[in-house]
């Protein structure tokens, strides 16, 4: 149902689906950044005030980062740099002598955005797989380099789900994508690995590739994620994850079906019998979101905590931010992504899709933000989620 509502997909679904012979579907990439030197006299000013920076601030802060990495546009003629937010930054990278294979790539616009920015790059032919950039002698005149990612079919025509983690438990990462896969029908997944040390980003590709996904990419990124302020506005220096969601979606997603985007701890679960993909597809917008809800484990629950435990609601319900899919051809899909929607959430109440919503499940966490343990709080059985959990994951409540 949903390639006929997106027509122009189902071609190029077909033909991906006859190269998936000839190419590696499931792979693990490393980013190569554009970063500062570490000890050179140029750095990125802190966003906060010092009253509201918390005693860990400057440890999460990312000091150095120029430029996450560059996507070749060639239907633009054009290199965009995904940067984090660059503040007086600018003028030295627009300053910078930026060159890939000889040609000189010129600075032509810069488009700010919340938490990240885009510096765009004119480029005629292809820049090669990492442009060098000579810094002004004012700012210590080093010489980088940064990656220019390669083009990416894989997930051409296919519905996708995408996220970021760190050291999440590999069962985890598999029960999320499996779930996804037999609930949602998700084909391709990139996910984003934030400096793992507890196993590889082979490790996870190979965990995925046996989750009855087409396609997945494992991007290694290891970078400072960005420190929470004290004070409003608080998470103005969290550049990393909305960064890395626009990477993809100029990069991995330009021909996407459609692309659901969670966390690795979020379930979407579907009433009735669209699923969300559909839901943004029938959307004249191409964009729908989802509200969230969060479930705990029972009582009786083993060591390790699973998705497929996260049977019990709160007592009454709680809920949370929703979540989106959005429909990279569509009238939306163009606008900056972020974690909870695009273009700073304003279509999100508009293009709620009442039959759609998440499991936001408890104890799936490292603990990396706040202890999420067992809480002890009243709940009751959820005789809806135990369905379908045990429909996606097997789990007898």
């Amino acid at each position: 149902m949903l390639l006929k509502s997106l027509g122009c997909h189902y071609n190029l679904l077909a033909l991906h689906v006859l190269a998936g012979y000839l190419v590696n579907m499931f792979k693990a990439l490393t980013l190569q950044p554009l970063r500062l030197p570490e000890n050179g006299p140029v750095r990125r000013v802190r966003l906060a005030r010092a009253s509201s920076r918390g005693p860990d601030y400057d440890d999460k802060f990312d000091f150095l980062t120029l430029a996450y990495a560059g996507v070749w546009l060639p239907h633009k003629r054009s290199v965009v740099l995904i940067c984090p937010k660059l503040g007086p930054l600018a003028r030295l990278l627009r300053s910078a002598d930026i060159r890939g294979l000889g040609q000189r790539l010129t600075p032509t616009r810069l488009r700010r955005f919340r938490r990240y920015d885009e510096l765009w790059l004119s480029c005629d032919t292809d820049p090669g797989p990492a442009i060098e950039v000579l810094l002004p002698k004012s700012a210590g005149g080093a010489r980088l380099t940064c990656g220019v990612l390669p083009r990416v079919s894989d997930f051409d025509g296919l519905l996708c789900l995408t996220t970021k983690s760190k050291d999440n438990d590999l069962d985890w990462i598999a029960d999320w994508a499996l779930h996804h896969v037999r609930t949602q029908g998700t084909e391709g997944v990139v996910l984003v690995d934030n400096g793992s040390t507890r196993y590889t980003p082979d490790d996870i590709v190979e965990r995925l590739a046996g989750t009855g996904l087409k396609s997945a990419l494992v991007l290694s990124a290891d970078l400072p994620f960005g420190p929470t302020a004290k004070k409003a506005p608080k998470n103005l220096a969290r550049f990393y994850q909305t960064a890395m969601l626009n990477l993809s979606r100029y990069w991995t997603f330009r021909q996407a079906a459609a692309v659901a985007i969670n966390d690795v701890d979020e379930l979407f679960v579907s009433r009735g019998q669209r699923t969300l993909y559909e839901a943004a597809a029938q959307s004249w917008w191409g964009y729908a979101t989802a509200g969230g809800r969060w479930r705990l484990r029972g009582p009786d629950a083993g060591h390790q905590p699973r998705h497929a435990e996260h049977v019990r609601t709160h007592v009454p319900e709680r809920f949370c931010k929703e979540k989106y899919c959005v429909v990279p051809s569509g009238r939306l899909g163009g606008q900056a992504w972020d974690v909870h929607g695009v273009a700073r959430y304003q279509w999100n109440d508009w293009c709620r899709a009442r039959d759609q919503y998440f499991l936001h499940c408890q104890e799936i966490s490292t603990g990396w933000k706040y202890n999420r343990g067992a809480t002890g709080q009243p709940s009751a059985h959820s005789a809806e989620t135990a369905e379908v959990l045990a429909t996606s994951l097997g789990f007898e409540a």
